[in-house]
């Protein structure tokens, strides 16, 4: 008998839910259902159960899911502060993950773009974060975080494939490139219109290149 597929796990973005991941579990739900797919709350970020927000936290908290549902070793899909704790799990539990499909992560940024990502920060509308319960304190929080992840040592040390996601109309997507030539096994694509949340802005084309990078190494 085949083997059955790895798992998927979503993580999402601080300001998103889990639910930002709707089109993508439907996506592979409808290419491969044998494949088991979850995305659950990363900690520190769950409405109403505060919590400290770590690189750490949040990684100990997705090997725990794994854990949980009895994954030995799954593909972790995620984005922005979601893509920095994959990156955590993958360099310190290294078994545990079978890949990585990542958009909106950085080895080392700049203080320019660190400026920039506050800005639009602060000129988001509240609206857009009432659903994940988050403040635009709380995004800034996350940024600072991710700015701070002690990452890059230990970016050559993560051998598994990783699949780097940019869009064409994101201002940081420099870093997306950074982050894919510092990794061994690693290929970038940019979305031609997409921004800074490719899987939102292009779902079409972002669920084609995740679905294929999944089929491709299983």
């Amino acid at each position: 008998m085949p083997s059955a597929p790895r798992p998927v796990v979503f993580l999402h973005s601080a300001g998103f839910t889990p639910q930002m991941w709707q089109a993508q579990v439907e996506a592979i739900g409808a290419a491969e259902a044998q494949r088991q797919v979850i995305a659950p709350w990363l900690a520190g970020l769950r409405p109403g159960r505060p919590g400290e927000l770590s690189l750490s936290l949040a990684a100990a908290e997705v090997t725990a899911t794994l854990d949980r549902y009895g994954m030995e070793r799954a593909w972790l899909v995620g984005h922005q502060l979601g893509a920095m704790v994959g990156l955590q799990v993958a360099a310190t539990e290294p078994d545990r993950v079978a890949g990585l499909v990542l958009s909106g992560a950085f080895a080392a940024p700049g203080k320019l773009a660190l400026r920039l990502q506050k800005s639009l920060i602060r000129m988001m509308p509240n609206r857009a974060l009432a659903d994940s319960g988050a403040t635009k304190d709380d995004l800034i929080r996350a940024l600072e975080l991710m700015a701070t992840a002690d990452i890059g040592a230990r970016l050559r040390q993560i051998a598994v494939p990783v699949l780097v996601i940019a869009g064409t109309a994101d201002p940081s997507r420099a870093a997306a490139r950074q982050l894919a030539a510092q990794l061994p096994d690693a290929r970038i694509t940019e979305l031609d219109g997409a921004g800074a949340n490719p899987s939102l802005d292009a779902p079409e084309d972002y669920n084609a290149l995740l679905v294929g990078f999944l089929s491709e190494h299983g």
